[in-house]
């Protein structure tokens, strides 16, 4: 069953189940299997999450995922960021994560969020807990340019010295 997803793209829509698998193995330290299965009628990549938690990944891309991610836009409240609306429409692929064959996987759990959103940001992508209806948005940082460092320190040195 059809626990989360992770929305993504344009920018990461090239990157595929192979180096997804090196980030989980690597810096998030999962236990994985790859496996090949045969969905909608063609074989592809998947993976199971062993440990520190248990769950099917399969990589979906295509113009279904756009045309979802726009449906769920479009449910999103009104005082929803502009930035998420905007990254929600544009995602091009997104990560689904299944119940395992012999348990579930519980999003909302701390362990689970522990590989689902430090995977979001790195993808630039967004998570929704299907469980519970949420979704969790990683913002990047804004680049700030050698100007508005300036400004900022100056304003911090006006403070200290009560200058206004």
């Amino acid at each position: 069953m059809l626990r989360a997803r992770l929305w993504y793209g344009p920018a990461g829509h090239a990157t595929g189940v192979d180096r997804i698998a090196r980030y989980l193995r690597g810096p998030l330290g999962c236990t994985l299997d790859m496996q090949e299965r045969k969905r909608n009628g063609r074989w592809g990549p998947e993976i199971d999450l062993r440990a520190p938690v248990r769950a099917h990944v399969i990589l979906s891309r295509g113009l279904e995922v756009s045309g979802e991610g726009a449906d769920l836009v479009s449910r999103l409240p009104a005082d929803a960021p502009e930035k998420l609306a905007k990254r929600l429409a544009h995602a091009t692929a997104r990560l689904e994560f299944h119940d395992p064959r012999d348990g579930r996987f519980f999003p909302g759990a701390g362990v689970a969020r522990s590989v689902l959103f430090p995977l979001a940001y790195a993808v630039g992508g967004m998570v929704e807990d299907i469980d519970n209806g949420r979704l969790f948005y990683f913002p990047f940082p804004e680049p700030e340019g050698v100007m508005v460092r300036l400004k900022r320190s100056l304003d911090e040195v006006r403070m200290v010295l009560g200058l206004r």
